[in-house]
């Protein structure tokens, strides 16, 4: 009996309180590099720095950023620190150091490399052992300021306090930032006791511990003081001190050993653990070296570890009901949190729904089956259906939703209710005992409420919302005329909450009216996977948080942050206190610590202009072509795997906001001006952490003042000159107008006078005087003929009076009849021929009117007329290239000799026809743009006597 009582106790014991705090896990999956850890640091910004098997990471509470280079001689390493330029460093396990500066890593110059140990930053030096000396470099200029040598063959261990700098080797050397050194001698048998020792401080005191032993040392003011630890590790890997305790990192965990009060705890025993770090929040970080790190806000009792896994949680009388995996059900104790195993089987199934009956201490709960436990946790009734939700109606019936099935049941058949009626009306005796009454078949219920104020039970199912009255009425409940499909109804008050498919809240009045339920606009903008009602609040559940809503005062907080590793199912709210049914057992919060989650920070990492990185201080002036600006950020939180959004706005334009995972702003192609970017956080339902980046693009030079002055003098200048030339370009034209007109008159005057040289008084007196010799003499025939031809050259002539130029062969038929009509005066020795080349096309070919007859007329008057013997003009037309080429070639008495006659009959004879002829050939050449030449040829015999003149013409052909 005694041994079932101690097996008993065990047992229970065992079902109790975990020394493991809750955690969340920080790996691989997570985006970490490597699951093997070596050390951790927090910056001055309050970013987390790890030191991992892949190289050094940031870590922001959501994302890594890891710095290797390949000049490295190794990635893995430890003793990550930061100096007074915000550097971070640290050193690879052979013994060389790295740095970050402005976003990627440098190496610190050294020659040669002892191996690993820790290095120390104190003020504006850098201390670093080498095989010879400890080197002392300066921090600015990164060059060796000074060299301390030790003359100890082995050097056991490096540590940097605040203001000093530690070497223990056959002393322990105490060096400071004025390069003073102090030796002091260890105790007897020093190294017999600490045989691989660790150095760390507490205090003002110098701890020196030992890797396989429990003794340790302190040191004081020069003074040593041996100790022992009470929880000693087979093997110390490392330790790290905080809140007054050694922390002894072992492969089997981490011991804790107090300073002060004599205690020691263990936890994580199934975990190879490295180092741990307390961080600015009071959160502790533990790495380890196969699986990740561990993030965990409070060491204390908060957590209770169960195995199988905690599923759904039910609220009983100062007890809670634990349903969990492989068909389990717990009790637990509100007062002692100690947990009791009520109900297994040996089923696989896990309990997924759990339902406390406080008024007849029953309790309902599904896996494969229905299953119900009397107060005394014996199995009364089981039923072949799946249960998906159970709610209390009144004092005797209880609503629930199944598979094919909806209904109510009771317990106790001996009390009274409004709903009798239709029980009576719908009992199925399908299921002896189970007392249950089917309002609805054929139908897959997923949840089911009762809201007293309408008396109305409501189903959430395959087919919509459905609302049964207990008059046994029952119809769908639409949203906007459309079907709403619900995953899970609850009860606040006189409301009913909803969650859809969609992953949306909604509300159902009591007048059966939806709406969307009303959130904070950061919260409504998220989807929820769950939601529960305790009490007056709303438990939120979305991918990366638990949210809870004040049902009362609208008031919003956060509850958890969730991470890849842990998944929530359920959560009760007892005493105060928050119990989640969690992937790793029961997780506990005092509802008053909830909300104390460190504000994020926004930090701004680097600048980018045109892709090259400028610091703050380069920003105030740009030049006008940087004008593509990308501004990199981070949104630091200080819980992992928090999200936040952040908004910008440009100058004084509208807040927008970045997606959750854009941690990038890009400005392209800005405009000269002033910039003011502001960024900040989206913080539940408020705006914090304000950055401002303020600067200024230069406007290029043909923007400035002094340009866009001379731009403007030089334009009016342009404009006055464009003004001015097409002041002349009009006097030009009209300049060219008149002179068009001038010449068109003097052309027409010119023609006149060709026509007053044609039809002269002479011309007229000698015609009318050869037409009366023929009427005197009797020649009718000749008179008539005559006086034929002497009328068609009138008639001609006046017809081309209205014609600018006429055919050849109209030109060659007028001078036909002008020679017929002169040859008359002649006797018989008087003859002409006309040539006409036949490569000419007489009809089509023009030429100037009025042009050729004043020269034939010469010919004849001046040429021929004082001749003795035969008179002959000849008048050829030639094609020669793009010419016609006329020739007027008579056999008188030459130019000269004409002159000489012209002369002694009229002293101040000038020929009318030849100086208005040439006159209007000059004309012609002016207003037609065409080059008619004439060229004069004396022809003489061999005794230089002159034997006739030649006129040759070349006019260009024209159609």
């Amino acid at each position: 009996m005694k041994i079932l009582l101690l097996s008993l106790f065990l047992l229970l014991t065992n079902l109790g309180i975990s020394q493991n705090p809750y955690h969340i896990t920080i790996d691989k999956t997570s985006g970490l590099p490597s699951n093997s850890v070596y050390d951790i640091f927090q910056d001055s910004k309050g970013f987390m720095w790890f030191a991992t098997g892949k190289g050094l990471c940031r870590y922001d509470g959501n994302d890594f950023k890891l710095y290797t280079a390949d000049f490295q001689t190794s990635k893995s390493g430890s003793c990550i620190a930061e100096d007074k330029f915000g550097r971070i460093w640290y050193a690879n396990f052979d013994g060389f150091l790295y740095y970050i500066e402005k976003g990627s890593l440098k190496a610190l110059p050294q020659k040669t490399s002892l191996g690993y140990y820790r290095f120390g930053i104190i003020k504006n030096e850098l201390f670093l052992i080498q095989p010879d000396a400890v080197l002392v470099y300066d921090l600015k200029s990164l060059k060796v300021k000074a060299k301390h040598a030790l003359g100890d063959k082995e050097i056991r261990f490096c540590y940097a306090t605040k203001d000093k700098f530690y070497v223990l080797g056959n002393n322990l050397y105490e060096l400071d930032h004025k390069n003073e050194i102090k030796k002091h001698s260890l105790p007897k048998n020093f190294y017999a006791e600490i045989i691989t020792p660790i150095i760390n401080t507490w205090e003002e005191k110098i701890i020196i511990n030992s890797k396989s032993s429990a003794n340790y040392y302190s040191f004081e003011k020069g003074k040593f003081q041996k100790h022992k630890l009470n929880n000693p590790a087979e093997f110390t890997q490392n330790t790290a001190i905080t809140d007054d305790a050694i922390w002894i990192c072992t492969p089997n965990g981490v011991y804790k050993n107090d300073l002060t009060l004599n205690q020691n705890k263990t936890y994580f025993t199934d975990q190879n653990i490295s180092f741990v770090f307390k961080d600015k929040h009071k959160n502790y970080w533990v790495s380890t070296l196969n699986k990740g790190i561990l993030y965990i806000q409070d060491f204390s009792n908060n957590y209770i570890d169960l195995y199988p896994r905690p599923n759904s949680l039910a609220m009983g009388k100062n007890k809670i009901f634990i349903g969990a995996e492989k068909d389990l059900v717990y009790k637990l104790d509100c007062n002692s949190l100690q947990v009791e195993k009520i109900f297994e089987t040996e089923s696989n199934h896990a309990i997924s729904q759990i339902f406390a009956d406080t008024i007849n201490d029953n309790v309902f709960f599904n896996s494969f089956k229905f299953h119900i436990l009397n107060k005394n946790n014996k199995l009364t009734k089981e039923y072949s259906i799946a249960v998906k939700d159970i709610k209390k109606v009144d004092h005797k019936y209880f609503s629930f939703a199944a598979s094919g099935l909806l209904g109510i049941f009771y317990i106790d058949k001996n009390l009274k209710s409004s709903w009798d009626v239709i029980f009576e009306k719908n009992k199925d005796k399908g299921f002896s005992g189970f007392n249950q009454a089917l309002l609805l078949t054929n139908t897959n219920g997923k949840s089911t409420e009762y809201n007293s104020k309408n008396n109305t039970l409501y189903y959430a199912t395959n087919n919509g919302l459905i609302a049964i009255t207990n008059d046994g009425k029952n119809k769908e409940i639409k949203y906007k005329n459309e079907t709403l499909f619900l995953i899970r109804i609850q009860k606040h008050k006189d409301e009913i909450i909803g969650l859809s498919t969609s992953e949306k809240l909604y509300s159902i009045n009591s007048n059966n009216e939806i709406s969307t339920f009303k959130l904070p606009n950061f919260l409504a903008k998220e989807k929820f996977n769950r939601f529960f009602i305790r009490n007056n609040y709303c438990y939120l559940f979305t991918a990366n948080s638990i949210y809870e809503y004040d049902l009362e005062t609208k008031n919003t907080q956060k509850v958890m942050s969730l991470s890849n590793d842990i998944e929530v199912t359920d959560v009760v709210l007892k005493n105060n206190q928050l119990l989640f049914a969690t992937s790793k057992g029961i997780v506990i919060k005092k509802r008053q610590e909830i909300g104390r989650f460190p504000k994020p920070k926004l930090i701004i990492n680097e600048i980018l202009v045109n892709g090259k990185r400028k610091e703050l201080n380069q920003l105030n002036e740009l030049n006008p072509d940087e004008n593509d600006v990308a501004i990199h950020f981070s949104t630091l939180s200080f819980v992992p795997n928090e999200n936040y959004s952040v908004s910008y706005k440009i100058n004084d334009s509208k807040w927008k906001t970045l997606d959750y995972t854009d941690k990038n702003l890009k400005l392209s192609s800005l405009s000269s001006g002033n910039y003011k970017i502001q960024l900040i956080i989206n913080y539940n339902n408020a705006k914090i952490d304000l950055q401002t980046i303020q600067f200024e693009i230069k406007k290029p030079f043909w923007l400035k003042p002094l340009f866009l002055i001379g731009f403007g003098l030089l334009f009016l200048g342009l404009i006055y000159m464009y003004y001015k030339w097409q002041i002349r370009k009009i006097e030009y034209k009209n300049k060219l107008q008149l002179e068009k007109i001038n010449l068109e008159k003097n052309l027409n005057q010119s023609k006149l006078k060709a026509i007053k040289s044609q039809m002269n008084p002479h011309f007229f007196y000698n015609a009318l005087n050869t037409i009366q010799s023929f009427i005197l003499s009797n020649d009718k025939k000749q008179a008539v003929n005559y006086l034929s031809k002497f009328s068609n050259l009138t008639r001609t002539i006046l017809e081309m009076t209205e014609k600018e130029t006429i055919s050849i062969a109209e030109e060659i038929k007028t001078l036909s009849l002008y020679l017929d009509i002169e040859k008359a005066r002649f006797e018989e020795d008087f003859s002409y021929q006309i040539l006409v080349n036949e490569a000419i096309d007489t009809e089509n070919i023009k030429i100037p009117t009025m042009l050729l007859q004043p020269y034939v007329e010469n010919a004849v008057k001046h040429g021929l007329l004082h001749k003795q013997g035969e008179k002959l003009v000849t008048i050829l037309f030639e094609k020669e290239a793009e010419h016609i080429k006329v020739s007027i070639d008579d056999n008188g008495i030459g130019r000269n000799k004409s002159a000489e006659l012209n002369a002694i009959k009229n002293k101040n004879h000038n020929s009318f026809a030849t100086e208005a002829m040439q006159n209007r050939v000059h004309l012609l050449n002016q207003y037609n743009q065409k080059n008619i030449s004439i060229q004069y040829i004396d022809k003489t015999n061999l005794s230089n006597q002159s034997i006739g003149t030649k006129v040759v013409f070349e006019i260009p052909i024209t159609y």
